[in-house]
C-alpha cells in the first residue's frame, strides 16, 4: 500500500474563515455547564498524557463553545485494538458530533496497511452515525526519524495522506512539532524518555485541536487550566510555562491557518 503515499492529493479540508481572539486572562477555571456538543478522542497515551482531553473541553468552555470532550484510551495501544474493544463494550459513537483517532505512533511507518485498514472502518462509522472524524497527526519522536529517514514519507505525511483518502479531518500536530523543533529548539517537547509529550507539547497538541475543530485562531487563550477531582478538591490539568505559551499559540495558529 505505500506505494499510495508516493504522491499526495490536492487538499480536501474545507477552509474557513478564523476569528481573532484577544483574552488578557491568563487563568480559567472549567466547569460543566452549558453542554451542547460532544467529542470522542479514541486513542493511547499520546492522548491521554498531560490530560490533554481535558485541556482541549477547557479551552472550548473559556470561549463558550460548549463542546465536551471524553476518552477512551489503553497506554500502548493502536485503533485494531480500539476496533475489537469497540464491538464488546460500545463507545456509543453515535453520541458524538466529532471522533478523534489516534493510532499506536509507530503503526504509519511500519505497519502502514494496518493502521490504513482501521483508520478507514473507523472514519466509516463515524459517517454512518453523522460524526465529523479526524485524524491525530502525531509526531515523529528521535526513534521514527530514524526510520523515516530511509523512507519517501514520513509520519505526518502518511496520516495526512490516509486522511485525504478517507475524507477525514487531518489534526497537523505533528506538524507543529516539527516547526517547533526547528525554529525554537529550546522549547523543550518531550519527557525524558523521547517520546511522550511534555506540558509544554501537550499544550501545543491542545491548540491546535482547538484550532482545526472551532476554526478560530488559538492566540490569547489561557496558559493554565483548573478543575476540581472526584473529591471536589482543585487540580491543574495542565501549567504551561508562562514566557512560551504565546510562543506555542503562534506556532498552532500558523500551521492551521490554511487548514481550518
Amino acid at each position: 500500500m505505500e506505494p499510495i503515499f508516493r504522491s499526495f492529493i490536492t487538499s480536501v479540508l474545507v477552509l474557513v474563515s478564523s476569528s481573532v481572539y484577544s483574552s488578557t486572562n491568563n487563568y480559567f477555571t472549567c466547569n460543566d455547564t452549558l453542554k451542547t456538543k460532544k467529542v470522542l478522542m479514541i486513542g493511547n497515551s499520546f492522548t491521554f498524557y498531560w490530560n490533554l482531553p481535558q485541556v482541549i473541553e477547557c479551552m472550548f468552555k473559556e470561549r463558550s463553545k460548549n463542546i465536551t470532550v471524553d476518552q477512551r484510551t489503553i497506554g500502548g495501544s493502536n485503533l485494531a485494538i480500539h476496533w475489537i474493544l469497540n464491538k464488546k463494550e460500545n463507545y456509543s459513537i453515535e453520541k458524538y458530533e466529532y471522533l478523534v483517532l489516534n493510532d499506536h505512533s509507530t503503526n504509519p511507518l511500519i505497519n502502514v496497511d494496518s493502521s490504513a485498514k482501521y483508520i478507514r472502518k473507523f472514519v466509516d462509522l463515524a459517517k454512518e452515525n453523522k460524526s465529523i472524524p479526524l485524524i491525530y497527526g502525531t509526531w515523529e519522536y528521535p526513534y521514527l526519524k530514524d526510520i523515516s529517514k530511509n523512507k519517501k514519507s514520513n509520519t505526518m505525511e502518511i496520516l495526512d495522506s490516509i486522511s485525504r483518502l478517507n475524507q477525514a479531518i487531518y489534526v497537523p500536530v505533528g506538524n507543529a512539532f516539527k516547526y517547533l523543533e526547528n525554529n525554537y529548539p529550546e522549547i523543550n517537547l518531550y519527557m525524558d524518555d523521547n517520546k511522550h509529550p511534555s506540558p509544554n507539547a501537550t499544550y501545543l497538541a491542545a491548540c491546535v485541536f482547538y484550532a482545526m475543530i472551532t476554526g478560530e485562531n488559538p492566540i490569547g487563550l489561557p496558559r493554565r487550566f483548573e478543575g476540581k477531582n472526584i473529591d471536589g478538591k482543585k487540580i491543574f490539568y495542565i501549567i504551561t510555562e508562562k514566557n512560551i505559551a504565546l510562543t506555542i499559540q503562534k506556532v498552532a495558529n500558523l500551521i492551521t491557518e490554511d487548514l481550518r
